[in-house]
């Protein structure tokens, strides 16, 4: 009787571990910089697929930049970032799918110097901060 409790109790556990959602992680390169992103594969799902050959991006460049602005103003330390550039990229495992987002490369100054960071838009609308990964020294 207790075995099958065991087998029950360790057969939940385990569920419970697989179901638990590891991000993707997206390496992308802008102009010299090497950025990463994380991403939910749920989010991926939630975007709407986009082929290059049926025309514009279900993400307009219009609505592009209203979600940063809204991102900005929603995140104070980068309130008075503009964009410096993007680029249209397949989301990476998800091609056959055709998955795909903007990474926007942002400047900011503060403090008196230029800052630069990186965001991914999803083709719904969803901002995702990127990771600018340090110029490693050899």
């Amino acid at each position: 009787m207790l075995s099958k409790w065991m087998v029950g109790l360790v057969f939940l556990i385990t569920q419970n571990v697989f179901a638990t959602q590891f991000p993707l992680v997206l390496i992308e390169s802008f102009d010299d910089a090497k950025v990463v992103i994380y991403v939910n594969e749920s989010d991926i799902r939630n975007t709407p697929s986009w082929q290059p050959s049926e025309g514009a991006p279900p993400l307009s460049l219009k609505n592009l930049i209203k979600d940063i602005k809204i991102w900005n103003k929603a995140n104070p330390e980068y309130a008075n970032a503009t964009i410096s550039g993007f680029e249209l990229k397949p989301i990476l495992h998800h091609e056959k799918q055709n998955r795909w987002y903007y990474l926007v490369q942002m400047k900011n100054v503060t403090n008196g110097t230029l800052d630069t960071h990186y965001l991914a838009v999803l083709m719904n609308g969803k901002v995702i901060p990127a990771i600018r990964e340090p110029v490693s020294y050899k």
